[in-house]
């Protein structure tokens, strides 16, 4: 098997648990990469660096200056979550951070959460299966 995390043939026990797992896990990277530049880009368009349609920008810089900020860095906080969940998920580790990692993905600071909630829900699925379960450490 190739990609990231544990490569193990066929023959392995874990092999069912990691090629039901790595799919949703890799979506689930991927949701948390995006939310983190969604928070990037909009620090930049509060900042004035970016051009952004006004409305937008308007909706950003109307928020109390305290507020805009604080959801930039709880948008950074649960995409690094996710990433981190993830990337455990990849080697069968940590089973309760891979599931705060796929909560996190739901979180709904950004509009990214619509993307992640889906994957988020495959990747709890897959995680509640037993036979997935008893393979983390």
């Amino acid at each position: 098997m190739s990609g990231p995390g544990l490569n193990v043939p066929q023959s392995d026990p874990r092999w069912p648990a990691l090629r039901r797992l790595r799919p949703p896990a890799f979506m689930l990277m991927n949701v948390g990469i995006i939310t983190i530049l969604y928070a990037l880009v909009m620090a930049a368009v509060l900042r004035g660096w970016l051009p952004a349609p006004e409305d937008f920008a308007t909706s950003l810089r109307g928020q109390t200056e305290w507020e805009a900020p604080l959801k930039m860095i709880v948008s950074i906080v649960a995409g690094l979550l996710s990433i981190v969940g993830a990337w455990n998920a990849f080697g069968l580790r940590r089973w309760g951070l891979v599931v705060v990692g796929a909560i996190t993905a739901i979180t709904p600071v950004t509009p990214v959460c619509v993307l992640g909630f889906p994957f988020a829900l495959w990747a709890l699925w897959v995680l509640s299966m037993p036979e997935v379960r008893q393979h983390f450490t």
